[in-house]
């Protein structure tokens, strides 16, 4: 990967380069800490952000849609089926390196199997990611956030096309992709030198020191799971706190449950559409009988956190199914969000080894 330098001064600049090609999706704050993507125009581009907290919804969204409309029905004199396609070229400027990993999972669970989504496919052909590494530990970096114990952050390795870098008054800005390192012909970039990149190494040797959030237990957490050593009675007490909202579902970078349902779209015509659908609600395993396999809500939450961390689906995804972006964490009003489950296997380990050690 090729690095460069650009003046901060010159970051405007640069999204205006990318909007003579892409429809710029970028970050812009809001309320308090309130932050939010939206398309970039005239009348907002001064109010793109680098450095704020990371919007609540994940911007998986611009890859995989919360309502994606997939075909048109047409019931006339000589019904049809109408596929319906829509992927705008688009760049999503300023995103974080834990939704950087998200879509990285999407694109091997949509893509990277013997079943490939036509429609996920062409929406992703047509991404361009801009990673922003987190640098700030008072914007950037929020309490709940634990990217590093999902080896995701604070900068991303790969699965971008470019990324910048805050070194205070330059960016540095890498190559992941061939379509990144084409914007290094641009004049506002100049080459980096050793200097740059040192200075890089010891950013970030500082900012991991400024994480609060430890979540350093994954690896025993995922044995415990894998080998069903897990009680039923933890899994209820996780289960009762559970109030089936799919706030953690609709909020996680890699989530991918999705439901397809028909609806009216004029006289005679119907559309096919796809949304985005959680583990968590009732209705997600009731069959068309009405039997429902997993009706209590703490065998549900069974399924999700087995789906997250059972050695089975980390062989299948090639990594655990988290990217520590605490998102989970802070919709959860049972406070039962990835880092707290973790935290109650592990006493409920450390408690089951004490009492087969005293024989109690």
């Amino acid at each position: 990967m090729r690095a460069r330098v650009l003046a901060k001064a010159d970051l405007l600049a640069l999204v205006d380069c990318l909007c003579q090609d892409y429809e710029v999706i970028a970050p812009f704050a809001g309320r308090g800490r309130d932050s939010f993507f939206e398309p970039v125009t005239d009348q907002n581009r001064s109010a793109i952000r680098l450095h704020l907290p990371n919007p609540s919804y994940p911007p998986k969204r611009y890859v995989f849609p919360h309502i994606e409309r997939m075909l048109r029905i047409h019931l006339d004199d000589l019904p049809h089926i109408e596929p319906l396609y829509d992927a705008p070229k688009r760049a999503l400027f300023g995103i974080r390196s834990c939704d950087t990993a998200g879509i990285d999972h999407l694109d091997r669970f949509y893509l990277g199997r013997d079943y490939r989504d036509v429609y996920y496919a062409q929406l992703r052909e047509h991404l361009f990611l801009v990673n922003v590494v987190c640098t700030d530990p008072d914007l950037d970096i929020d309490d709940d956030c634990f990217c590093m114990c999902a080896d995701t952050g604070p900068a991303a390795r790969d699965h971008f096309d470019l990324q910048l870098m805050d070194l205070g008054e330059e960016l540095l800005a890498v190559a992941g992709t061939p379509a990144g390192e084409a914007y290094f012909s641009q004049p506002l970039f100049k080459k980096a030198t050793p200097a740059h990149v040192n200075r890089r190494r010891e950013i970030l040797a500082e900012i991991r020191k400024r994480f609060k959030l430890a979540t350093s237990w994954y690896a025993g957490t995922s044995r415990l799971i894998t080998l069903k050593k897990v009680s039923n009675e933890i899994w209820e007490q996780i289960g009762n706190r559970c109030l089936e909202c799919g706030g953690c579902s609709y909020l996680c970078p890699t989530c991918t449950c999705f439901t397809v349902t028909e609806r009216p779209a004029g006289p005679g015509d119907y559309e096919r559409v796809r949304i985005w659908d959680a583990c968590a609600l009732g209705g997600f395993t009731r069959m068309a009988g009405g039997f429902n396999p997993r009706r209590a809500a703490h065998d549900r939450r069974n399924r999700r956190f087995f789906h997250k961390l059972a050695h089975y689906f980390i062989q299948r995804d090639l990594s655990v199914t988290c990217v520590g972006c605490g998102r989970c964490i802070g919709v959860c009003h049972g406070a039962i969000g990835m880092p707290a489950v973790v935290e109650i296997l592990r006493q409920a380990s450390v408690g089951s080894e004490i009492h087969a050690t005293t024989g109690a």
